[in-house]
């Protein structure tokens, strides 16, 4: 299967030889069904033999010697005179050409997956209960158990030898008190996140015994004043001058015009976008349909013509694939975008057209939506459905924003006379 991408006989035999040279077969047959370019593949495999060599260097005989730090090390040599800049990283670039092989090689049983460093046995005993506990309990995302493991493992570390068993029978308010004083010039999302954590993470060990009291009351409540500011939208010229950014005539600018469109018209989150699959879209009776999302239900909306008209002219490069999610990745391996991808395409569109906003992103685009649909006198139970509010207090936060009716309940200014009058 080599010979698919390398036509060079000599180039073949050093692809042949050393710990890898047993491999790369497979992982040329593995570019080939994935579909990739045969520029891509080659970089991919150029990248990988270039490392083959550097193990051969190494000494290095079997696959099943190479360690982690063959990688780092091979990056370090390859990379020593190369001048990179803040457009290009250039490690990050030969990394995922590497990660081709240190995947292939994980799933042939040849290396044993990453995983992640074990948690020290001073505290795993009051830590690794606590994780399973959000996990199985609490039904937590596994991202949001990690970053409850990064917070905490800081947290009992700065403890020390007051983590261990015998020891946390006796630990005190001023231990707890004297480590979120370090954390308070950290940002408040940050410091509201640790907050929640430790609070829940304390509570959980008052509930097992392994302190003697609750020190959960001890966490002060970060404020965060719900009706504090007005949500951020943009302008009707604002909104166009970003779809004018986008350029049409390629693959990447008809799947983004797309993208934009929907969350323009719709006021969807970015993750809503995402997961839109291409049976959603009732094209006989012009309809699409919004899956729910935190809570919320899914609703039926008319597919607007634009909207219509713009994701069809991505269906024509859209590539062939069993996917059914709407918007994929335009090369090879062919994958359905994240929210967090979609949101930082806006983003970037955004800061191309040159519209500044506080927070730029898909979340600008829906409040941006649900402030024209305010503008447009739409019931508030309808803006709530399409926003995917379970809750009529959610939407309600956008009423701060309809200046139309503001204007509309704003008494007159009294007048010096007036006052005068009225004094008497």
């Amino acid at each position: 299967m080599l010979e698919y991408w390398i036509k060079d006989r000599r180039t073949l035999v050093d692809y042949r030889r050393g710990p890898l040279g047993p491999y790369f077969d497979g992982l040329a047959s593995r570019l080939k069904e994935r579909g990739y370019s045969k520029s891509h593949a080659g970089q991919i495999l150029g990248h990988n033999c270039l490392f083959n060599s550097y193990l051969i260097d190494q000494d290095i005989t079997r696959a099943k010697e190479i360690l982690p730090a063959h990688f780092e090390l091979f990056m370090d040599a390859y990379l020593a005179d190369f001048k990179t800049s803040k457009l290009y990283n250039a490690r990050g670039f030969v990394w995922c050409h590497l990660k081709h092989m240190l995947t292939y090689l994980i799933d042939e049983s040849v290396l044993k997956p990453v995983t992640l460093k074990p948690i020290p046995v001073l505290y795993r005993w009051v830590l690794a209960p606590y994780l399973q506990y959000l996990r199985d309990d609490r039904q937590n995302l596994e991202r949001t158990v990690q970053n409850a493991r990064i917070m905490l493992s800081s947290f009992l570390e700065g403890l020390g030898e007051k983590t261990a068993k015998q020891h946390m029978k006796v630990l005190h308010a001023e231990d707890i008190d004297s480590y979120v004083k370090q954390h308070l010039k950290d940002s408040p999302e940050n410091l509201r996140k640790l907050a929640g954590h430790l609070r829940g993470f304390l509570r959980f060990c008052a509930r097992q015994g392994y302190v003697t009291r609750d020190f959960s009351g001890m966490i002060p409540s970060i404020p965060s004043y719900r009706l504090a500011s007005l949500p951020k939208g943009m302008e009707e010229s604002d909104l166009q001058c970003v779809l004018n950014a986008i350029p049409k005539s390629t693959a990447v600018g008809t799947r983004d015009s797309a993208i934009m469109l929907l969350m323009m018209a719709y006021g969807i989150r970015a993750l809503s976008a995402a997961e839109l699959l291409l049976e959603d879209i009732d094209w006989p009776h012009s309809t699409i349909l919004i899956r729910a999302r935190k809570g919320g239900k899914e609703v039926v909306l008319p597919l607007l013509e634009a909207v219509g008209e713009a994701i069809l002219r991505y269906l024509h490069h859209r590539p062939e694939t069993m996917l059914r999610e709407v918007f994929l990745s335009v090369r090879a391996p062919y994958f359905p975008l994240s929210g967090i991808e979609i949101s930082a395409t806006v983003r970037k569109y955004m800061e191309k057209a040159g519209v500044k906003k506080a927070k730029n992103g898909a979340n600008t685009l829906r409040h941006s939506w649900a402030i024209r649909a305010l503008a447009q006198d739409s019931p508030i139970k309808a803006i709530a459905d399409v926003l995917g509010h379970r809750c009529l207090n959610t939407t309600f936060i956008y009423a701060k924003a309809d200046l139309k009716m503001l204007r509309q309940m704003v008494m007159p200014w009294p007048t010096k006379r007036e006052v005068k009058h009225g004094d008497v």
